[in-house]
């Protein structure tokens, strides 16, 4: 009797238990915040929104869960675009150092204007010629890298000429001689103040600068070309005569391209214009001032 009393026993509640499951599954789901709220506060919210409460929590979580998904692919989209353009176009890094130096090599085609009255009536420029400027630069970035005060130390030979009448220089006036020339080298120091401002990347690692400004010149040496056939040398007492002044003022403009190389070094490649000011013609009759177009070539180290 006992064992069969067990064995009555063991199979209700195996039927009791299998009742209950299938009661709790067959019950609705109900849904379970994210954020935890006190047991008054849902029978509160219960008696307000009825028995539809928990689906309209539902609802709402489900609906900021989409709009937060949806909010972090757009950053991620953007980020990526952002990303992409910074590798295509890359703009240019805060200068490492406020002070930068480079090195300036610049040949250059050189011409004057030539006015003369006088003992000098008569007297027209010489045409142009190709010569040479070299030294140091160094740019002090005052605004971010995009403004600087550049300047430096430069030796510059420029080229000055003069087309004269074949009378000059002659004791007597002589009808029907033939024309004379002249022409100098001029060394000069020159020492620019100007200021460069550079623009955004036209191409990867590459952007555009343009320099304006003015130069002071400081003539160092002058020498005369052909002093057999020089006409101003010959005509000044055998060539002991200076014939140029001491030094000059210009105005500097200038643009160009630098392709950075690495975070420190950069090439810089452009042209420039220098106009004179004064006249470096030390005849009181005679005004001439100096014209130079120059290809500028820097590397900055």
């Amino acid at each position: 009797m006992k064992k069969v009393a067990g064995f009555l026993l063991i199979l209700a509640l195996l039927t009791g238990s299998t009742g209950w499951a299938q009661s709790i599954a067959s019950q609705p789901k109900t849904y379970k915040p994210k954020f935890r709220t006190s047991k008054e506060a849902d029978r509160r919210f219960k008696a307000i929104l009825g028995n539809d409460y928990n689906e309209r929590r539902k609802n709402d979580d489900d609906a900021n869960s989409r709009a937060y998904s949806d909010e972090i692919k757009r950053r991620k989209r953007r980020r990526t675009a952002e990303q992409s353009s910074d590798e295509t176009y890359p703009d240019y890094e805060r200068p490492s150092h406020l002070i930068e130096m480079g090195i300036r090599f610049a040949p250059s085609l050189n011409t004057n204007t030539a006015e003369g009255n006088g003992t000098y009536a008569g007297f027209k420029d010489n045409g142009m010629g190709v010569r040479l400027s070299v030294g140091p630069t160094l740019d002090y970035f005052f605004f971010k890298d995009r403004y600087a005060f550049s300047s430096g130390l430069w030796y510059t030979i420029k080229r000055s000429g003069f087309q004269m009448p074949g009378s000059y220089g002659l004791i007597r006036w002589t009808p029907g001689a033939p024309g004379k020339e002249s022409i100098y080298n001029l060394q000069y120091l020159q020492v620019p103040a100007t200021v460069k401002m550079f623009a955004n990347n036209i191409a990867p690692n590459i952007r555009l600068y343009v320099q304006t400004g003015g130069l002071l010149s400081f003539k160092l040496a002058e020498k005369a070309l052909y002093e057999e056939r020089n006409g101003l040398y010959q005509a000044e007492s055998g060539g002991d005569r200076r014939q140029y002044s001491y030094g000059d003022v210009e105005l500097l403009l200038g643009t160009g391209v630098q392709y950075k190389i690495n975070s420190v070094n950069a090439f810089n490649i452009g042209v420039s214009y220098q106009r004179g000011l004064l006249d470096v013609a030390r005849g009181g009759q005679l005004i001439s001032k100096s014209r130079t177009v120059a290809v500028d070539l820097g590397f900055k180290f």
